[in-house]
């Protein structure tokens, strides 16, 4: 019973997959930050008319 494989098999994958997907949401999140701003930027005024403003 002191035995327990399942531990380090399950923690090794999340340590190598860490720095992947920190880097995946990161740019996830560049990539909507710029779509946002590039959206505002070129099509602010259509935006904007469409909402009502």
């Amino acid at each position: 019973m002191s035995e327990m494989p399942v531990t380090p098999s399950s923690e090794e994958p999340k340590k190598n997959n860490t720095p992947l997907i920190i880097g995946i949401v990161v740019a996830v999140l560049l990539c909507c930050c710029c779509a946002l701003v590039a959206g505002g930027w070129f099509f602010g005024d259509t935006i904007m008319a469409a909402m009502g403003g």
